[in-house]
């Protein structure tokens, strides 16, 4: 099996923060009585929400299933040998969207409620990854999965 990356778009994310941050550059500061440094320092805040949850892209391989927020400075990589489970799920809307703390884990979402959950051999907590394709990306990583334990039953 070779790489497969799945990339969602943070639709909800850009309608929020956009506006927000054109808001703040100037467009109408008219409207509203602050400092220009107060504008400045907004927009520079909903911009850099912009650019870190603007999109998650997730890439499988044979090796791990790893992800990345927006531009790339939110990453994490999990390998396939530590994997036990990959299923769809769907989050509670209370879970919101970003990155979440959870009672048994962590969710990294930009868009929607659809996600697959990542269940580990070595520890408790699972990873919700938030995406718009769970069911075909839970069963490529479970072919994974499935392949690398009948190939290390094969070899003992």
């Amino acid at each position: 099996m070779g790489t497969k990356k799945f990339t969602q778009f943070g639709t909800f994310i850009v309608v929020i923060f956009l506006p927000l941050f054109l808001l703040y550059t100037g467009l109408f500061k008219s409207v509203f009585a602050i400092s220009p440094d107060t504008h400045i320092f907004l927009a520079l805040i909903f911009l850099i929400c912009l650019l870190l949850f603007y999109k998650l892209t997730i890439i499988v391989d044979n090796v791990k299933v790893s992800f990345r927020l927006g531009i790339g400075l939110i990453r994490k990589s999990y390998k396939i040998e530590n994997i036990s489970s990959c299923k769809p799920v769907t989050n509670s809307i209370i879970y919101g969207i970003g990155i979440r703390r959870l009672e048994n884990g962590w969710l990294y979402n930009v868009s929607g409620l659809k996600a697959i959950e990542l269940s580990f051999k070595d520890r408790f907590s699972i990873v919700r990854i938030g995406t718009d394709r769970p069911d075909e990306i839970s069963d490529y990583i479970t072919r994974i999965i499935n392949h690398d334990s009948s190939l290390d039953s094969k070899g003992k």
